[in-house]
């Protein structure tokens, strides 16, 4: 079988089917496209550069530091400066900034739900400058890069062109927080995007999702980038937690278009199930809201990943969760683009002490469990033994044909 690299996540492949019987075909092609399941690696290089702040209630090195459970702090206006000279400069051509407010903002689309926000951001730009490094943030010559305005998002990710320029900063106009909250809090990461968003990713879901999928350290266990970066040196993915308490998967239907304008990733796990399953909702709404979700994120260009609803000893998740899990499998069958997340309904009744008290949300330990339950799907799904090993789906699938002696 023969692979040729085509648009990122896509491979082709042809076989070549011998018989050596006297007078038969010596070669029979088959043809086909399919999605690789293999990321790309971003490296993080923004770890520890020199960082500079105009304004510091917690300081600038907070935000790229190892530690998610610091952040710059600023008050606003006010910007935050990392100095790239230090890097090469085929590193900081095509680059994936990503910012992260969470879990200070516990929901990642909190007006959605009415949560409040701290310290988050609603006007800035990003800028560059060519000016260079070595000594403090210049003053003069940034060029605007990116513009947002009216942000109601606890993080994002953006793809920025930095060929020519040193420097690279967020100039933050206008805060989303809360009364008493109204500063900049944030973790801020660029890596390298030179060969493409292969390693970008966002984890739709629910309160679970919020409070599992954040970027700081749960019981001393790090974030989703920091156990691949442990398990597969040289991957060091860029990742949102796109968790929003008290969701079920009508509102990702209804939202999954406008979240996905904000996404410039590859990967969008969608795991809104566990209010469907607790309120037991229609099935056939919900594979309808399923199947609406997956198919925006197919026509986006990006992959839906999929993992079962979690076992709960709620009685109605006890009671509605399989049926609901059972569409799950339906959506697994009729879109094979779908790739399957983390069987949480099978680890979780496999390990009931992981339920805390009040019978549907996870303990501390649960949570932890959780998020490694992600970490270890998506490492042998699309990381492999040495980083990922693309899986190419022929079409046609098969092909029948007659060999004659």
């Amino acid at each position: 079988m023969r692979f040729t690299p085509a648009s990122a996540g896509a491979r082709s492949a042809s076989i070549s089917v011998t018989d050596d019987a006297a007078g038969s075909p010596q070669s029979i092609p088959l043809t086909g496209t399919g999605t690789a399941r293999s990321a790309t690696a971003m490296p993080l290089i923004s770890r520890g550069v020199p960082a500079f702040a105009s304004s510091a209630i917690y300081p600038a090195s907070y935000a790229n530091d190892a530690d998610y459970a610091t952040m710059w702090t600023g008050a606003v206006p006010s910007w935050l400066a990392y100095d790239l000279s230090g890097v090469a400069a085929s590193q900081r051509r095509q680059t994936m900034v990503g910012w992260f407010n969470d879990p200070q903002t516990s929901s990642y689309d909190h007006n959605l739900v009415g949560d409040i926000a701290y310290n988050n951001l609603r006007d800035y730009t990003i800028q560059a400058n060519p000016a260079p490094g070595g000594g403090g943030a210049p003053s003069t010559g940034w060029v605007t890069l990116v513009t947002v305005t009216g942000n109601g998002y606890h993080s994002r990710q953006h793809l920025v062109d930095l060929t020519g320029y040193n420097w690279i900063r967020i100039n933050v106009t206008a805060s989303d927080g809360s009364a008493g909250n109204t500063d900049a809090a944030i973790n801020m990461d660029i890596h390298d995007a030179s060969q493409g968003n292969g390693d970008s990713w966002i984890f739709y879901g629910d309160s679970i999702s919020m409070d599992a999928m954040h970027h700081e350290p749960i019981n001393g266990t790090g974030n989703y980038s920091q156990l691949i970066a442990a398990a597969r040196p040289g991957f060091y993915p860029v990742y949102e937690d796109g968790g929003t308490g008290g969701t079920n998967a009508l509102d990702g239907a209804t939202r999954i278009n406008t979240w996905l304008a904000a996404f410039p990733g590859r990967y969008a796990g969608l795991a809104l199930g566990t209010n469907d399953a607790n309120g037991c909702n229609d099935p056939t709404a919900f594979y309808n809201n399923y199947v609406t979700m997956a198919q925006a994120v197919i026509a986006a260009g990006k992959v839906p990943i999929v993992p079962t609803i979690p076992w709960a000893r709620t009685a109605n998740i006890q009671s509605c969760g399989p049926s609901l899990n059972a569409k799950i499998q339906q959506l697994y069958t009729a879109f094979p683009q779908v790739d399957r997340g983390p069987d949480f309904w099978t680890y979780f009744q496999a390990n009931q002490s992981l339920i805390s008290n009040d019978d549907l949300h996870p303990t501390p330990a649960g949570y932890v469990a959780y998020r490694q339950q992600w970490v270890s799907t998506m490492l042998a799904t699309y990381y492999g033994a040495g980083g990922g090993a693309p899986a190419v789906t022929l079409l046609p699938s098969s092909l029948t044909f007659e060999i004659r002696l």
